[in-house]
């Protein structure tokens, strides 16, 4: 009981174990309720955990360089670096089981919340002369409004966690001279995710720059060259992920920089209202909202726990020319011009609110040192109050402005929301008015806790309820490989019924994909046949030219769907599952005897560019003059066999002439391919695809697939890791010299 009573004394065990417990308390009745298994909805059932599975097999199976398993196939590192490959919340995962990750997701996710309490507390201790306010300051990052919404973004939590590792370190830095740990946290951020690194350096160099600016930090050359020499080396160390990750999402379609005057500057109006909503009110959740939009996938939250951002603007008032007061301006400013957020997400247009997270870490900072330093509330309960009737009379506008719009989506979350809010204002006016500091500590402790409770477990009965997804239909899904089992690798497509990700968990490639990063080759070819692409994929089994110019060799219907009129052949029927098999599926290698231009190919309507293709390769003029030639008589294959294989793709062809043999992968600069052992052109072809020179007789072709900047990558990681082994030690022998003078 002595030993309890002293382990608990240390603040940071206490930050930690605090974090822990209100994570377990929000995350364990959702495994109960689910026998072992966290589930959720959309992304969460449906990414997620497929996402982690794959990844878990590929590696151990050592297809790590391109996988078949993500739609029409992509770059291994390119489709799930952003969800976190390299994460070590991620690497946990990879020492089970792949089956066992469905029953460890739910422990990982409660590890992630208790993680984010530790890192948050070891930055804001520095600030508080009471580490209890830091402690409570680490929980309203945790589980701020950001964190509950964002629950069904399992891969945002991992950044969540680790990020104020870097604020922490560079304080060490430059407060302590503490060298090393800034440079490490960089290369394990950067590991995590990149594309949230992208914005994690921005906001250190705004952050450095204004303590910089208000003498927050005293500004040493020495120091300075530090911080840039362990960034860059940080950075380095992480080559071999952060490049290629860039170079394969830098073809994706997705992203779009085109700015004009007006779009830099304004928001569209809704945004607006959405801000301010978040600031002022507990989370929402994404698929199904209360008020302004009906749904909302751009996180745009940032209420902390009970006390929103009462507290950050009572200090505020109080200490305005503080570094933190104007760092939390600073802050608004960019969350309201468009061209300024984007600076996070590496200009793209398209708004997102994903980097509030870090907002929210410096508004927890500004709240505890309103406590501790016995700041009154009641301007910040008064502003408050003048930002909720804004934000009413905005509404109010709105509708005047949309007339035919709908605004209200969800009374009765609406009316739990005003509750909530209602009770943390007159709570705060109660507690406001004690005068013993401990006690008024113990109060907007309790009230938080019991905030986080509520508020944790509602959003998550919220998103299960709008899945309409039972546990049992879920493990359905999960298990579909015992009733899908193909026994190699194929293509597949799959009807509507069916959920997305089927050749996430049957190990095929699938025309029915769930996943935002796919190579950019495939958007080209979507395009071409009239198919707008944004996060997912689903090319329908009614169209049969598509799905055998595409390779689609099986096809499942799910429920009640019924598509015995597509005349596939039925070869099992699990009552759950129906498989298909479709005979006119395009092998690998597959061979046409005409060939067009892509001018006269975008004179076609988009029914007819499908039809075309499956006996008609499109070239550009310079390929029609290379290879016009091989199409004078038609190519007979007296054999054509076609496997993919780890990281690559096999053919044995014998063909009766030289001709040009069609591979519907996506190219990609990163292929080689050799026949007979020589090495070939591998020519861009369909709007997207791969097609090869090959000669008369035995053609025996592989392709083999290396991601484009890897080793740069490898090359870059392994130097610069050197670089910072012998950084530590001649700086570890410098100051054991200079302690033993």
């Amino acid at each position: 009981m002595i030993k309890l009573k002293k382990l608990l004394k240390n603040k940071t065990l206490l930050a930690f174990l605090s974090s822990f417990l209100l994570g377990t308390i929000i995350i364990l009745p959702n495994i109960i309720e689910g026998h072992g298994v966290y589930s959720l909805i959309a992304d969460f059932n449906v990414q997620q955990i497929p996402f982690n599975k794959i990844m878990n097999e590929s590696i151990k199976e050592g297809s790590v360089l391109w996988t078949w398993y993500n739609e029409l196939g992509n770059s291994f590192i390119g489709s799930f670096s952003f969800y976190n490959l390299f994460s070590p919340f991620n690497i946990i995962g990879f020492i089970f089981p792949a089956s066992w990750f469905e029953y460890l997701v739910g422990p990982i996710f409660i590890l992630k919340y208790a993680v984010a309490g530790l890192t948050s507390y070891l930055f804001l201790k520095r600030y508080v002369k009471n580490k209890n306010y830091a402690i409570l300051g680490s929980i309203l990052y945790s589980f701020s409004g950001f964190q509950l919404t964002n629950m069904m973004y399992y891969h945002f939590h991992d950044v969540v966690a680790l990020f104020p590792l870097l604020l922490y370190a560079l304080d060490k830095l430059v407060y302590d001279n503490k060298k090393f740990i800034f440079g490490l946290s960089v290369t394990l951020l950067a590991f995590t995710n990149w594309f949230f690194f992208i914005g994690e350096v921005v906001f250190v160099v705004i952050y450095y720059v204004i303590k910089i600016a208000t003498k927050s930090y005293k500004f040493k050359l020495k120091t300075f060259l530090n911080i840039v020499f362990e960034s860059l080396l940080g950075l380095c160390i992480a080559s071999i992920a952060f490049i290629p990750s860039i170079l394969s999402t830098m073809s994706n379609a997705r992203i779009n920089t085109d700015w004009t005057l007006i779009t830099s500057l304004r928001h569209a109006t809704n945004n607006y209202l959405e801000i301010l909503r978040g600031v002022l009110f507990p989370p929402e959740i994404m698929s199904h909202r209360a008020i302004v939009t009906e749904s909302n996938y751009q996180s745009i939250e940032m209420y902390l726990p009970f006390v929103g951002v009462i507290l950050s603007i009572s200090y505020f008032f109080k200490k305005p020319k503080n570094w933190d007061s104007i760092f939390m301006v600073i802050l608004v400013i960019i969350m309201f011009i468009p061209i300024l957020n984007s600076m996070f997400f590496a200009f793209t247009v398209t708004y997102y609110a994903r980097w509030f997270y870090m907002a929210i870490l410096i508004f927890s900072l500004t709240s505890i040192k309103c406590l501790d330093e016995n700041i009154s509330f009641k301007k910040g309960i008064i502003i408050n109050v003048i930002l909720v009737i804004a934000f009413v009379l905005g509404c109010f506008i709105y509708t005047r402005l949309f007339p035919n719009g709908k605004f209200i989506y969800d009374k009765n979350y609406l009316i739990v929301m005003i509750v909530s809010y209602l009770i943390s204002i007159f709570a705060l006016i109660i507690i406001d008015s004690i005068k013993k500091q401990d006690l008024k500590l113990k109060m907007i402790y309790i009230m938080v806790i019991i905030f986080i409770c509520f508020w944790g477990n509602f959003v998550t009965y919220k998103y299960k309820l709008d899945s309409g997804v039972s546990d049992s239909d879920y493990k359905e899904y999960l298990n579909v490989s015992q009733e899908i089992n193909l026994g190699k690798t194929a293509r597949i497509n799959s009807s509507s019924s069916c959920n997305y990700n089927l050749g996430l968990l049957t190990k095929n490639g699938d025309m029915k994909s769930f996943n935002s990063n796919i190579n950019g080759s495939l958007f080209k070819f979507y395009k071409s046949i009239g198919y707008e692409r944004n996060v997912s994929t689903d090319l329908g089994v009614e169209n049969k030219d598509l799905s055998n110019f595409l390779g689609a060799e099986y096809i499942i219907s799910c429920g009640n769907d019924d598509i015995s009129y597509l005349n596939y052949n039925l070869i099992k029927d699990s009552g759950t599952f129906k498989l298909y098999y479709n005979k006119n599926y395009k092998k690998q290698g597959f061979s046409v005897d005409k060939f067009i231009s892509y001018e006269d190919f975008n004179k076609l309507g988009y029914e007819d560019r499908i039809i075309t293709l499956n006996d008609t390769i499109v070239l550009s003029k310079k390929q029609i003059n290379e290879y016009q030639n091989l199409f004078n008589e038609n190519a007979i294959y007296k054999k054509h066999e076609s496997k993919y294989i780890k990281n690559g793709i096999k053919s044995n062809i014998l063909s009766n002439k030289s001709t040009l043999a069609i591979y519907t992968v996506p190219y990609d600069k990163g292929w080689k391919a050799t026949v007979n052992g020589k090495n070939t052109k591998i020519e861009e072809v369909d709007n997207g695809f791969m097609a090869i020179k090959i000669d008369k007789g035995k053609n025996n072709i592989e392709f083999k697939y290396f991601p484009v900047g890897l080793k740069l990558g490898i090359i870059m990681s392994s130097i610069s890791l050197i670089t910072f082994i012998i950084y530590v030690i001649i700086n570890k022998r410098g100051i054991e010299v200079k302690n033993e003078k």
